[in-house]
């Protein structure tokens, strides 16, 4: 089922964006979501969070050609109405910012969006995300950064996935993890295919989608592993039938809300 707006004030968020967005021209990067609001995390804990994102996500490769001083993250942020909030509320949210956004610019160019960061998708720094910012290493160029350290954040579609065919493998979520050390690639990537289209496709009930900017990318496996979890249908179905048919297996194993309710996790 497709997501159902919800009755609530979106005002205040829509004016906070207009300003963020507002004096950019040509920078690029993503629209920062913050969702995470732990009383022992103060401000300063929060930029420091903040630097350490920009330094992980700044192009390294000398094949993106991209400007890392013109990399932008204009963050959102209001403890009252975004605290805890789930992926299909800031879907929501991110869209409806767009849409103000383009009512209200005054300007004479067909396209009203004035710099290069993504309308197709938004970071959002939930408590899980924030703590491995936190707890990550001070980036150093020319050094690989630890796996178990790299700290990653979660990038949500702002497509609802409920609208986007499946093709296969664990049921799309619209989101997925991304190291902060792949963001520009994922930038890149995203000029070219949907987020759904690079995001890793699961191969069992629980695991999370890590973009790693390689093309397979990785998994986090839940507690445990996944040892005796649900597998799901591999390959690509064929056709429309051969989609649904996959989809109902899948849910008369797993329960058409489990599935919903991954859609909108946070964790």
């Amino acid at each position: 089922m497709a997501e159902q707006p919800q009755p609530q004030d979106l005002s205040s968020w829509a004016t906070q964006f207009r300003s963020a967005m507002g004096g950019l021209t040509h920078e690029w990067g993503f629209v920062v979501v913050r969702t995470a609001y732990d009383a022992d995390v103060d401000e300063a804990q929060w930029a420091a969070a903040m630097e350490k994102l920009r330094a992980y996500a700044s192009p390294h490769d000398d094949e993106i050609k991209m400007d890392p001083d013109a990399l932008a993250l204009p963050i959102i942020a209001d403890s009252t109405m975004l605290r805890d909030a789930d992926h299909a509320t800031v879907r929501r949210a991110f869209n409806s910012w767009i849409d103000d956004f383009a009512r209200c610019e005054k300007s004479d160019q067909d396209d009203k969006w004035p710099s290069n960061v993504r309308r197709d998708a938004c970071i959002v720094i939930d408590k899980p995300a924030l703590a491995s910012l936190l707890n990550a290493p001070d980036f150093v160029p020319g050094k690989l950064p630890n796996p178990q350290l790299e700290p990653w954040v979660v990038v949500v579609d702002a497509e609802d996935p409920a609208y986007i065919p499946y093709r296969g493998g664990g049921p799309y979520m619209g989101f997925t993890r991304a190291y902060a050390s792949a963001l520009s690639e994922l930038y890149d990537g995203l000029t070219y295919w949907s987020l759904e289209r690079v995001a890793p496709i699961r191969h069992y009930h629980g695991q999370i989608p890590l973009y790693d900017g390689s093309y397979k990318g990785k998994f986090v496996d839940p507690p445990g592993g996944v040892q005796g979890r649900y597998r799901f249908p591999q390959g690509t179905p064929r056709g429309k039938e051969g989609a649904e048919a996959m989809l109902r297996e899948i849910q008369q194993a797993l329960g058409a809300s489990v599935l919903l309710q991954e859609a909108s996790s946070t964790e």
